[in-house]
């Protein structure tokens, strides 16, 4: 989520303006903070995020964000309601403030303890969803007239079996706005389908977790490159950390390995009909572009991916500052767009050398039993994994 909105507040900062944000699943909520929020510049609330984190202290304890995630109960909301009213100890979103952070989220955990879990012998979910979005997002915004940018999320339809594509339109009412939020966070197992308008949705992120399907269908011939942040498939296809961490990878693996291969056949489509780099001729499909994070300076170091899913403060801090500086590194380098270091950082196509190793690995056949591969695998999973862990070095039988 910090990584995301780091990268947000990036762009700001270098004063860059987007026509359209296309999300899916949690990026629906940074791309209403950055569009919409209430009551604040959206600077401001993005850089608030990493209060919705818990304190590395009584992380260490309870490994678990009972701050974003609800109890299943018909009492989330009035308890949730009590728990904001809570007099806190004011704390800056980026300072570590060990003390006051722990004390702030005990009284948080002490009031998600005490909600009374449903009386129903069965459920449908293990979360609630509450009114969090509500409190920082002005939907009115979003129907102005004078609001030029546009904005999409997407959600499933149980009942057709369809994807569906909110605009600016729909969600300018913030009753459906809400529910259709809510819509595209419905992950099966996690929170319940929700109901919009009386149709049956869940989350689309298990569909297009990219956002791209409303670029393809209503605005491929108004724009003239997409930005999407790198999916970071090596953070989440590894060794778990704990039985916590397996439980999340078990979630992310199918979606992460969904956006890669969104992305790779988006750009491997837009490369083959697209004019050639240099040419005046005109685009068939958005050129396609990431934001790395494995580029010096704004690198997350492979060692660090076990902990990218750690709902710790410090870990926060430590993803939005680093989203933050690759988003400055690509605004700084936008000038030179037509060179080729910066296609070659750049581009999910085009040039072979600027494609992600994920999109490469996903059209590269690999023959398990080369013993090229197979030397070069042991040595890969004993520099990840050390001694005493899973390795490729055996010999098949």
């Amino acid at each position: 989520m910090t990584l995301m909105s780091g990268v947000m507040r990036g762009f700001i900062d270098e004063k860059i303006k987007f026509d359209v944000v296309s999300t899916s699943g949690i990026g629906a909520f940074i791309g209403l903070l950055y569009l919409a929020p209430k009551g604040k510049t959206p600077d401001q609330a993005l850089k608030e995020l990493p209060n919705l984190f818990v304190s590395d202290l009584l992380h260490a304890f309870v490994p678990l964000n009972f701050k974003v995630f609800y109890k299943n109960s018909p009492f989330a909301q009035m308890w949730y309601e009590f728990r904001e009213r809570l007099q806190k100890i004011p704390v800056d979103p980026g300072s570590a403030s060990p003390v006051a952070r722990f004390i702030n989220d005990s009284m948080d955990l002490v009031t998600t303890a005490l909600t009374p879990p449903s009386l129903e012998s069965y459920r449908k979910a293990l979360l609630s969803q509450v009114s969090m979005l509500e409190e920082r997002v002005d939907f009115d915004a979003l129907r102005d007239p004078a609001f030029a940018q546009r904005f999409y999320l997407n959600a499933f339809d149980l009942s057709d079996q369809a994807q569906r594509i909110f605009g600016n339109r729909e969600l300018g009412n913030q009753h459906v706005a809400a529910d259709a939020f809510r819509a595209a966070q419905a992950m099966f197992l996690l929170f319940p389908p929700e109901r919009v308008r009386g149709r049956v949705f869940t989350t689309g992120a298990t569909h297009d977790p990219t956002g791209l399907q409303a670029i393809w269908l209503k605005e491929r011939e108004n724009l003239d490159m997409v930005i999407a942040l790198d999916p970071l498939g090596p953070a989440i296809w590894r060794y778990p950390a704990n039985i916590h961490d397996a439980f999340q990878l078990m979630l992310l693996n199918p979606i992460v390995a969904l956006q890669v291969l969104t992305l790779a056949l988006y750009a491997e489509t837009e490369r083959s009909i697209n004019p050639p780099l240099g040419s005046n001729a005109p685009l068939q499909l958005p050129r396609l572009y990431r934001i790395p994070f494995d580029v010096p300076p704004c690198e997350i170091p492979p060692a660090y991916y076990p902990r990218m899913l750690e709902w710790t403060h410090a870990n926060a801090v430590t993803l939005d500052r680093i989203g933050y500086c690759a988003a400055r590194e690509f605004a700084n380098t936008l000038n030179f767009r037509d060179s080729a270091e910066f296609e070659a950082l750049y581009r999910y196509a085009g040039r072979l050398e600027g494609r992600s190793e994920q999109f490469l690995t996903i059209f590269r056949e690999l023959h398990l039993f080369e013993p090229e591969w197979w030397t070069r695998s042991a040595r890969v999973d004993r520099e990840k994994y050390g001694p005493g862990r899973p390795t490729s070095s055996e010999e098949p039988s």
